[in-house]
C-alpha cells in the first residue's frame, strides 16, 4: 500500500485551514490529483496550497497492537471516475 503525507493550507472565508494528512492511493490515481481532492473535500476550497512531503510503503505485519494504534487516521483516495 503506498502512503503519502502532505500538508496542505486552504483559504477560507475567515482566514486559513492547514494542517497535515496521511493518504493512501490504490490503482493508477496520480499522487498529486489525490491530494488535491482530499484537501478539497476536507476544507470545501478549489485553491489549496499542496507540499507532498514523502512516499512510502507500508506493509502491516500484526506483532503487538496497543491502544493508541486507533487514534491514527488513515484516509483513502477517492476520486470519481470521469465518464469519456
Amino acid at each position: 500500500m503506498d502512503i503519502y503525507v502532505y500538508h496542505y493550507k486552504c483559504p477560507q472565508w475567515y482566514g486559513w485551514q492547514t494542517g497535515t494528512r496521511r493518504l493512501y492511493v490504490e490503482g493508477a490515481v496520480h499522487p498529486e490529483e489525490a491530494v488535491k481532492s482530499d484537501a478539497k473535500k476536507i476544507s470545501g476550497s478549489d485553491d489549496c496550497d499542496i507540499h507532498l512531503i514523502q512516499k512510502f510503503t507500508m506493509i502491516i505485519k500484526d506483532v503487538q497492537t496497543y491502544p493508541a494504534m486507533a487514534c491514527l487516521p488513515l484516509h483513502k483516495c477517492k476520486i470519481p471516475a470521469h465518464n469519456t
